[in-house]
């Protein structure tokens, strides 16, 4: 994976997973460095999500029936209802996107998983825009959320991304500040498929980037009930970098929302990233480095390889 990102000019940080090709030119250690360094800059206004409002949260969720076999006092539109109270002020700051995710996860989530689970469509539309538009939709300062792509079949080209997110202009669709790609749990294990997705939003990126001059760009993939969160960075004329800031596990079923609450502090990080995103103006470099062309990747991931040898990019526990 990293070595057909370079030929983009992109250099991947994840946390612990460099491919020792990689540690010729820069070890382990100054990878890890340089992955921290990227994340201390973007999150200086990042603060803890508060104590007394996950306390309340988890309480909520104490008194609803998870699993279908109680009868508890707390049914889903009260349990709704009782989160909804708790959203103070009129921004979108970190507080209330995440109450309104947890609100929208008690409404929507299903308490059994529906035979082998959801395949992407139905992950899309029922389980992740409740989750994911929210951390990133403000209508009302013109960022939309939107799928652009939506299919249980694979994908032949990177001309659109599963997600994006967009500045919009009245009924004007601007700049993508952000794009994401989904792939359903039974595809999981599938590393060719995995990482074609994560070098689509890698490219998908790179245009936005170059196309609009911007200095940044969020990109995420999810794959199954895991999410994976990236900000890719101009950072220098002949050089991109594509640095995971988080990897979360998102509820698939009411019963899994406490274990979600116990990573609010990740989605915090998540949202301070997105909003330096936001701010991170324009590069002011005249020419881009070269990008691999559809017809390159398509070449360089054989359908007809191995898709279960190791990946040293990927979290093994899907």
């Amino acid at each position: 994976m990293q070595h057909i990102l370079a030929l983009s000019s992109v250099l991947l940080l994840k946390p612990a997973r460099t491919h020792e090709d990689l540690h010729r030119y820069i070890d382990l250690n100054t990878c890890e460095g340089l992955r921290r360094h990227i994340l201390s800059k973007q999150q200086t206004a990042y603060q803890p999500f508060p104590a007394s409002t996950r306390n309340r949260l988890e309480e909520i969720m104490g008194q609803m029936d998870l699993d279908g076999d109680q009868n508890n006092i707390c049914t889903r539109l009260v349990a709704s209802c009782r989160i909804s109270a708790m959203i103070q002020d009129d921004g979108l700051n970190s507080t209330n996107r995440i109450l309104l995710i947890v609100r929208n996860m008690v409404e929507k989530l299903p308490r059994h998983t529906v035979e082998d689970g959801p395949k992407e469509t139905e992950l899309i539309t029922r389980y992740l825009e409740a989750i994911l538009a929210p951390l990133f939709e403000d209508l009302d300062n013109n960022i939309i959320f939107r799928w652009t792509s939506v299919s249980d079949e694979e994908k032949q080209a990177t001309t659109r991304p599963d997600a994006s997110i967009n500045i919009i202009n009245g009924a004007v669709l601007s700049k993508r500040i952000g794009c994401g790609e989904v792939k359903a749990q039974y595809q999981a294990l599938n590393h060719r498929l995995v990482g074609i997705d994560l070098m689509r939003i890698t490219v998908l990126a790179k245009a936005a980037s170059d196309k609009h001059k911007l200095k940044e760009i969020f990109a995420f993939t999810v794959v199954g009930k895991y999410a994976t969160f990236y900000m890719f960075t101009r950072a220098q004329a002949y050089l991109y970098t594509m640095c995971e800031i988080a990897h979360i596990q998102l509820p698939l079923t009411l019963d899994h929302v406490p274990l979600f609450l116990s990573q609010l502090d990740k989605v915090v990080k998540i949202i301070s990233c997105f909003q330096y995103t936001l701010n991170s103006g324009n590069h002011n470099y005249a020419n881009d480095p070269s990008t691999l062309t559809d017809n390159m990747l398509h070449n360089v991931t054989d359908p007809k390889s191995s898709r279960k040898r190791k990946s040293i990019t990927s979290h093994y526990n899907h």
